[in-house]
């Protein structure tokens, strides 16, 4: 599955409608499957690494789309499953910060974007004291994986704190919800799920209409990604899931109803 994105993504990637071919092609594809591993193994273990720090060891499923940490963590208390959650991203995070220190590039890049302050661009450079050439073209290995690595971990992570179930904020919002409201919570958690997702994937719509010039009138959305396509699938996907399982929760809370009044 990661080598079908390496080799859908890399024309885009490397961008100014060049086709790669041969060994470009090849290695692209190989330090694509690398960056996505070692992202995934990141982003896992932090939950992992949480979980068994309140002593509840797991395990690490690798698949297609990414990873699951798997292990007996609803035997923990509210706020120990909640950070054990928020440790995904928040390992995912931490090894963003790692990579400022040592090479700032995209990190910059990003303030300069955004036209944030000055005073948060970052001036160390790590890197200095292992080779200076490499921040200056002189790997074309490293300049490939460096922004693949960054960008994987920068803004999966952020996507990925969305108050959205499945994903890591989804999950901590219904850990809040069931707090608030031990009966009700679940329910509501997957219907507002539910109404973000859909909003997100008709939003993801109109951008996938005006790419393909469905839609010729200008339209005030902005997507700054390849492939808005895979997003919309994703999140109608995602939509689907949540109100399946609203509908399974209210059809068990119902039949609980009838059982009791027999």
């Amino acid at each position: 599955m990661n080598a079908l994105f390496g080799y859908v993504l890399s024309t885009p990637i490397a961008g100014q409608n060049r086709q790669l071919t041969g060994s470009e092609l090849l290695t692209f594809i190989l330090v694509w499957i690398l960056c996505a591993l070692i992202s995934v193994m990141i982003h896992e273990l932090g939950h992992v690494i949480t979980g068994r720090i309140f002593g509840q060891p797991g395990n690490i499923t690798v698949t297609g789309l990414g990873g699951q940490a798997v292990g007996e963590y609803g035997e923990l208390r509210p706020w120990q499953r909640i950070l054990v959650v928020f440790m995904g991203p928040g390992a995912g995070f931490a090894f963003v910060a790692l990579m400022v220190c040592f090479d700032p590039k995209y990190w910059n890049m990003i303030v300069m974007w955004l036209e944030w302050p000055d005073w948060l661009k970052v001036n160390l450079f790590w890197i200095d004291n292992i080779d200076p050439l490499l921040r200056m073209g002189g790997s074309p290995t490293y300049d490939l994986a460096w922004p693949i690595l960054f960008f994987i971990n920068l803004f999966v992570n952020i996507m990925n704190l969305l108050p959205i179930i499945p994903m890591d904020g989804g999950m901590i919002f219904k850990e809040v919800c069931c707090l608030i409201s031990p009966s009700g919570g679940p329910k509501f958690a997957f219907i507002s799920s539910f109404v973000l997702a859909l909003g997100v994937t008709g939003y993801m719509l109109i951008v996938v209409l005006m790419k393909h010039e469905i839609i010729t009138q200008p339209l005030p959305v902005y997507y700054p990604f390849v492939f808005p396509e895979i997003t919309l699938i994703m999140f109608a996907m995602m939509a689907y899931q949540c109100l399946q399982s609203y509908r399974q929760l209210a059809s068990t809370e119902r039949h609980e109803m009838y059982k009791n009044d027999d």
